[in-house]
């Protein structure tokens, strides 16, 4: 009996140093996965080194799940383990099994994130689909809250404003100038759901005052939008630091 007590007091012994030793604070970073697939703003070079930067600067573990501008995410079960989904795709219909890992992160509870082409991101026109294959048209309207039905004409670009009534949200720290011209078309998104939050609006000749950037709750999953996105967008500080904080609103 003596043997078993001294046995189970030097296991304790040993235990309790070790366990002390185990940090108090220590927090998982938060995974973000980056879906990345577009042929026409450049957002396959742009958009992962900008994220990679953000990572570095915000303490956040950065997967690319990059289809090359085809509909193939390889690395796309990363979405089991990731905080946040980072989106800009466009006009790709997924392999079946691939939508099916998206529509599940969608409805996980977690954070996303979608840019630009992220409103029209899984509806192909092309009149026949590859096999195996199907669109998600609905993402647009039932998970982002939009209604992207086309955009403006190209040299009008977009006069983006902030709204002055979310000035004091973390959406817009340091997302300066208040207002500033945009060469990206003007994406038509009008009316969004009841339930959005709008942080921006754009304007052109052609029309004024439409929603650019919001966020809104999908059951639990938190869901952050902007149409901003233009190659020349990246170069822009108000784009970046837009970007950093609505993936930081969405980790939460």
């Amino acid at each position: 009996m003596r043997f078993i007590f001294e046995t189970f007091l030097l296991l304790f012994c040993i235990s309790v140093p070790l366990y002390a030793q185990l940090p108090e604070n220590e927090t998982k970073k938060p995974l973000v996965a980056v879906m990345v697939s577009d042929d026409h703003y450049d957002a396959d070079k742009l958009l992962p080194p900008l994220m990679q930067r953000l990572g570095k600067e915000n303490g956040w573990d950065i997967v690319i799940l990059h289809g090359h501008g085809t509909a193939n995410f390889s690395n796309i079960d990363v979405l089991d383990n990731a905080d946040v989904l980072v989106v800009y795709v466009r006009r790709l219909a997924l392999p079946k099994e691939q939508l099916e890992k998206v529509k599940k992160f969608v409805n996980s509870g977690r954070g996303l994130v979608g840019l630009r082409t992220a409103c029209h991101a899984f509806e192909s026109k092309a009149k026949v689909l590859p096999e195996h294959c199907e669109n998600w048209a609905e993402f647009d309207h039932e998970v982002l809250g939009g209604n992207y039905h086309d955009h403006g004409k190209n040299e009008l670009g977009s006069d983006i404003e902030n709204v002055t009534t979310q000035t004091d949200s973390p959406i817009l720290k340091d997302v300066v100038p208040a207002r500033w011209h945009s060469i990206g078309s003007l994406y038509f998104t009008d009316p969004v759901k009841d339930d959005t939050i709008i942080y921006q609006t754009a304007s052109s000749s052609q029309q004024k005052n439409l929603p650019l950037t919001w966020t809104r709750m999908y059951g639990k999953t938190r869901i952050a939008f902007t149409a901003l996105g233009h190659q020349k967008d990246f170069k822009t500080e108000a784009f970046q630091n837009l970007v950093r904080n609505l993936v930081l609103w969405a980790a939460q």
